[in-house]
């Protein structure tokens, strides 16, 4: 086969293929796929695994004397991939990791005591 007209696999957005898309999902069974606009409006893509239990210790460990520590351990251990400009840009990573933060935090939980 000729080195250049091999199977190039489509693009998504973040500058990812399909099949990276693919493995993340086979490996962490969910993926979470977050969008910001930089300054130029352009819209960049992150992808995200939800953390573990370690993760989420060390998180909570981080937070008690930093929070853009925690942010940052948390960005770190989940984030997958995506557009380069995110992981280059400090206020684009902390944004995107806060609204991150905030979809995995803990769901409520109805008590009924009986």
């Amino acid at each position: 086969m000729n080195p250049i007209t091999q199977n190039t696999e489509d693009v998504l957005e973040g500058s990812i293929t399909q099949a990276q898309l693919n493995q993340w999902k086979f490996k962490h069974r969910k993926v979470v796929k977050l969008s910001i606009t930089d300054d130029d409006g352009t819209t960049l893509f992150a992808y995200f695994r939800k953390p573990d239990i370690s993760i989420r210790s060390a998180v909570l460990q981080a937070s008690k004397m930093d929070e853009f520590k925690a942010l940052e351990v948390l960005f770190k251990n989940c984030y997958l991939g995506g557009d380069a400009k995110i992981e280059q840009e400090d206020d684009l990573r902390l944004n995107i990791t806060t609204s991150f933060s905030d979809h995995i935090q803990p769901k409520p939980v109805k008590i009924e005591v009986l």
